[in-house]
């Protein structure tokens, strides 16, 4: 599976669907983890406070280090690798409907090249563009997609956006719907003119809103953020 070409279809318009994604482990990629003070007892105090998140690190990442606990673990790895081997392990639960004897990080390497190629338009210490990437990623596996999970031909779009964006996601939630109403020359030509959010949904027609809506709404209840999509209108 690859991103997609540069004229690709990617996702299909009904693959915004609401999925169960573990929102303790979705928190940690929407909020700014540098700004906890200390990382290492900031995350060894919210996985320890978070059953479920314990048992999973304790199980396939905790034990298998050279560490003796949760903090030793915490210790010997960063938290860029600790959020893909978790990511790698629902992903695995996901698609084999039962929890993995081990961890595969070849899951998240195509979450990785995402997030890479988005990665100057976002603002550091967030992960939101690996958390898009992570639900889409769900979703593909859900629906048992073969096709590219994401088209090129939207992230090609974020130069034109001018500046840095703390939540990514949802830029490139607006960009992929906007295409589809509008088509890519109009978006370009929009966004290029400035044309801010509210005029372009304004000039939607009612079904387009409410396919939009509903996206949005099967989006935001999947990583658990009802307030930023309240919040664009």
């Amino acid at each position: 599976m690859e991103l997609g070409k540069e004229k690709g279809q990617g996702i299909a318009s009904n693959q915004f669907i609401s999925l169960s994604l573990p929102n303790d482990f979705t928190h940690l990629l929407k909020i700014d983890i540098h700004k906890k003070g200390s990382l290492i007892n900031y995350l060894n105090s919210y996985i320890l406070d978070r059953p479920s998140l314990y048992v999973l690190v304790e199980k396939y990442l905790a034990k298998s280090s050279s560490g003796d606990s949760l903090e030793g673990f915490l210790h010997s790895t960063s938290w860029y690798n600790l959020r893909a081997k978790i990511a790698s392990i629902y992903i695995g639960y996901k698609e084999g409907g039962a929890w993995p004897e081990k961890v595969d990080p070849s899951y998240v390497d195509e979450l990785l090249l995402f997030e890479e190629k988005i990665k100057k338009y976002s603002v550091d210490g967030y992960s939101r563009g690996f958390l898009f990437a992570f639900y889409l990623k769900m979703v593909q596996v859900h629906m048992k997609e073969i096709n590219s999970f994401f088209p090129l031909s939207i992230i090609n779009l974020l130069p034109l956006t001018k500046s840095k964006s703390i939540k990514i996601d949802w830029l490139l939630f607006i960009l992929f719907k906007f295409q589809q109403f509008f088509g890519e020359e109009k978006l370009i030509k929009n966004l290029k003119m400035g044309i801010p959010f509210e005029k372009n949904f304004g000039s939607l027609s009612a079904d387009q809103k409410e396919d939009f809506y509903n996206d949005g709404l099967s989006y935001s209840y999947s990583i658990n953020d009802k307030e930023t999509l309240l919040n664009l209108f």
